[in-house]
């Protein structure tokens, strides 16, 4: 080390030599003054720190091997690789990135590793390093390395058919990635109907409403979460969807019965009063009130202010309570008009 200390300069040359001191609180101080100095040429050193017998300056030394290694320090990360220790090795998967296409053999040989966890990073490693693997990844028995491989392609056949992936969370990653290089597939229907179908329907609706496809949309409309409800109607929103008979049936007879009052929210047409009248005249309990709620602060069809003081005398307290608060208000937007 002598030799090699003379090439330093005279601060790194005192620290590097302060690590073989035998008080270990001479030591320590030394590594915190070498990651203050921030100098990679004391790399070397760290790596030996690898095999101390003082668990602080092991942690320290990966701190510092990660800290420092770059495309120059192929050797460094090829001896991390055959380390006995996993921590090691998955190190090496983690930083081979950096030496470029050099590393390919490196990670080739990680990817055959006793440990799962050591295989995952490696194969995450190689997907960045070469592309040309995707199709080899998924066809691996882990999902999560399937998965990894998805996020990485740009394949629209590739993506099309991961959505036939035996596990959830490889199917959705082939619905986000066509998400991002806005690809809409009719292969994503199948997904509408399971676990998937929050994250499907985003994917498709924009697909579905421009072709009018309004059987999938009925479809849709039948049984939507609270979740599915808001995407239905953030995408219905600014469509002409009043004309559309088999949709406006569907919503009616939704076993959500806040659908279609959220769907005719923020609608102003003659068409949407009409609706919202009859949802007034017919619907369950829970709808009448959700649109008595979103007439608040807005003029009311004469229709429906007639109505109102039926309906402010209804058996249901929290109707009769919404009629007639409803009232009041269009009383007071009438004078301030």
């Amino acid at each position: 080390m002598g030799l090699v200390l003379l090439c330093l300069g005279p601060m790194l040359q005192h620290e590097l030599a302060r690590l073989k001191h035998k008080d270990v609180r001479q030591r320590r101080m030394a590594v915190r003054r070498l990651f203050e100095i921030d100098d990679s040429a004391a790399l070397a050193t760290f790596v030996e720190l690898l095999d101390d017998e003082d668990e602080w300056f092991v942690e320290k030394s990966i701190d510092a091997i990660r800290r420092w290694v770059d495309g120059a320090h192929r050797k460094v990360i090829v001896s991390l690789s055959v380390r006995e220790e996993v921590r090691l090795r998955l190190l090496a998967a983690e930083l081979a990135p950096r030496i470029g296409s050099d590393a390919l053999p490196i990670l080739s040989t990680l990817c055959s590793d006793s440990e799962s966890s050591v295989i995952r990073e490696a194969w995450r490693s190689r997907l960045k390093v070469d592309s040309g693997t995707i199709p080899v990844a998924i066809e691996n028995d882990d999902h999560t390395i399937r998965k990894m491989a998805i996020s990485h392609s740009g394949d629209p056949e590739i993506l099309e058919t991961m959505l036939s992936d035996p596990h959830p969370r490889v199917r959705e990653a082939a619905l986000d990635q066509m998400i991002a290089i806005n690809h809409y597939p009719e292969a994503v229907d199948k997904l509408l109907d399971g676990p998937l179908r929050l994250k499907a329907a985003k994917l498709r609706l924009p697909s579905l409403i421009g072709s009018q496809s309004t059987s999938t949309i009925c479809e849709l409309c039948h049984e939507p979460d609270p979740a599915l409800r808001k995407v239905i109607a953030s995408h219905l929103e600014d469509v002409d969807w009043f004309e559309w008979d088999d949709v406006y049936t569907a919503a009616m007879n939704s076993k959500d019965p806040l659908l279609l009052p959220r769907l005719l929210r923020s609608r102003r047409e003659p068409k949407a009063d009409e609706m919202r009248l009859n949802l007034l005249q017919n619907a369950e309990d829970v709808s009448r009130t959700r649109v008595l709620e979103n007439l608040h602060g807005r003029k009311i069809s004469e229709a429906i202010f007639d109505l109102l003081p039926t309906l402010a005398e209804d058996p249901n307290p929290i109707i009769a309570q919404a009629a007639s608060s409803l009232v009041a208000d269009s009383k007071m937007l009438e004078n301030d008009a």
